[in-house]
């Protein structure tokens, strides 16, 4: 790898994304990984409004920013409209970084199961009480909604179904070779 560069991962509920980033973060060395699931939790009584998801995203932008003015490489995982997308480009090439964007994608129902499953592992219960299950369907809807109304052609998309966790990676490093 030449130089610095911003390898953004966005994606619905349970395509991947996590997955993609962690998993990058570990093969790809000197190379910070900011999540938005991470920085949420550093919020505490996060409410998912407006206003906070505004504040974590510019927190995001800044500490992608400095990362960059470093010459730290960055793997972003966030979601975001495709305006969201331009402003991380902007940020790569204001520090003359090369910008990768990946949308990761399954179907809806594979989607769906992995996020039960991943919750019930996380719950360390044999099965989830039906009240998380609608919990989670609360969260789930929504997000998928946003991905259907809000795609992207600033994005290669990557389908997590069709492809292995260590092919997805594979694909996006030798992207950036």
């Amino acid at each position: 790898m030449k130089q610095t560069f911003l390898i953004f991962v966005d994606g619905p509920m349970g395509s991947g994304k996590t997955t993609t980033t962690k998993l990058l973060n570990t093969e790809l060395p000197d190379t910070a990984r900011v999540a938005f699931p991470d920085i949420k939790r550093l919020i505490p009584n996060y409410g998912e409004n407006a206003k906070t998801i505004s504040v974590i995203k510019d927190v995001m932008s800044v500490m992608i920013d400095k990362y960059l003015e470093h010459g730290v490489s960055v793997i972003v995982e966030q979601i975001t409209k495709q305006e969201g997308i331009t402003k991380l480009k902007l940020i790569a090439e204001k520090h003359g970084a090369d910008f990768f964007a990946y949308r990761m994608s399954a179907p809806k129902d594979i989607r769906w199961e992995r996020v039960k499953e991943r919750t019930r592992q996380m719950m360390e219960v044999e099965t989830l009480p039906e009240s998380k299950v609608e919990e989670l369907r609360g969260y789930f809807e929504p997000n998928n909604e946003f991905y259907e109304e809000n795609p992207s052609d600033l994005s290669v998309q990557i389908d997590s179904f069709a492809n292995s966790s260590d092919s997805v990676v594979e694909i996006i490093k030798k992207n950036i070779e």
